[in-house]
């Protein structure tokens, strides 16, 4: 069989180059995912397992979006190994954040008896967190997690795209793809603004933020202004889920029987203030989700994807699911908190980001401090 023609040359070798920069990134991420789980398995910090789930998605959503279709047995392997470990990690983490939220509550109450009443919460996730601690490290240290650096050099080894595939298209439609399941998720959120579908549209934020950021760390310079929307509602929800923790927390410690019986007063007050709270937040959410869905259209993201589709004709609609997430009730379990920002912290929003900026500066403000 004769080889490519001169006019196939260029393309060739630019597809080459194209594949090469992929597997480089994959292999960093690989080995940045291994340096951490070093960390994670010989100390308790808190760091290095939010490091250590914001990394297992990127190098998940690599493996994902950047093998042939459909998935190889060894890429399947990969992911799900990834998934399972940042869901070991998941109590672990969402304790470190609600200890922290704790703290800086305590540090601001006067009141003597609410004072006794959170340091009592704390000490249950204090207790939660060391048994999450000895669950997570028996599920890390794990034959197909250590062996990860091997596995990715057989899963480059066995990758079966034709020499004529070009490693950008699989990308753009995979970044296509992962959109509209966002926009998707969006639209249902906004529906009955339903905990579980904000949840779901939070872990759809995270998959087509760490998709585009393959598309910026491979040379797209544009890629970093789509991300900005992300990002910040990324933060956001990521605040809110932690404040939906910590409620869990205080609902459980509070229900202690004896604590109940002998501080009643006090529980109706603490319990009221919560539901306060958590309505005040929920309203701003439901604001902020309303703003970006009706402003869409408009933003950097949304004129990003449409650059890709200039020369790449992504999915129409939501439902070309890979097999990662064939239904949205399959999304990650409540428990995958990992935000690669800060969750005690809420910046202000980019630019582009929903018009409805006096809700949105409201509910940052309101995200930032502790419940009373």
């Amino acid at each position: 069989m004769s080889g490519p023609g001169p006019a196939d040359a260029p393309q060739s070798s630019k597809n080459d180059a194209r594949r090469a920069a992929l597997e480089k990134l994959l292999r960093d991420r690989q080995r940045k995912f291994t340096s951490l789980l070093v960390r994670v398995l010989s100390a308790e910090d808190a760091g290095a397992v939010h490091d250590l789930r914001v990394w297992s998605r990127r190098l998940q959503q690599l493996i994902a979006a950047g093998c042939a279709k459909p998935i190889a047995p060894q890429a399947r392997g990969a992911v799900r190994a990834l998934r399972r470990a940042r869901r070991a990690m998941g109590v672990w983490r969402d304790c470190d954040v609600a200890i922290d939220l704790l703290n800086r509550k305590l540090r601001r109450l006067r009141n003597a008896e609410e004072r006794q009443a959170y340091a009592m919460i704390r000490d249950l996730a204090a207790s939660k967190r060391e048994r999450g601690i000895r669950r997570a490290r028996r599920k890390l240290a794990s034959r197909k997690l250590l062996t990860l650096a091997e596995r990715t050099e057989q899963l480059l080894a066995a990758d079966s795209q034709p020499a004529s595939a070009h490693p950008s298209e699989t990308l753009s439609r995979s970044i296509g793809e992962a959109y509209e399941q966002w926009r998707a998720s969006l639209a249902r959120a906004c529906e009955g603004f339903a905990p579980g579908d904000i949840h779901f549209l939070r872990t759809r934020t995270k998959r087509l933020r760490y998709r585009i950021e393959m598309a910026r760390d491979l040379g797209d310079r544009e890629a970093e202004t789509a991300l900005d929307l992300l990002k910040s509602l990324q933060e956001i929800l990521g605040a809110w889920h932690d404040h939906q923790q910590l409620l869990r927390l205080t609902a459980e410690a509070l229900a202690d029987p004896e604590f109940m019986l002998t501080k009643t007063k006090l529980v109706a007050t603490l319990l009221r203030k919560s539901h306060t709270q958590q309505t005040i937040r929920g309203k701003h959410v439901q604001s902020l989700l309303a703003a970006t869905q009706q402003n869409l259209e408009q933003s950097v993201l949304h004129r990003w994807i449409a650059g890709l589709r200039t020369t790449v004709s992504a999915p129409a609609t939501a439902s070309g699911q890979t097999g990662e997430h064939a239904t949205p009730h399959q999304a990650d379990s409540p428990a995958e908190s990992d935000n690669p920002e800060s969750s005690a912290s809420c910046a202000s929003l980019p630019a582009d980001a929903p018009a409805d900026a006096a809700a949105v500066h409201h509910f940052v403000g309101a995200m930032s401090e502790p419940v009373r």
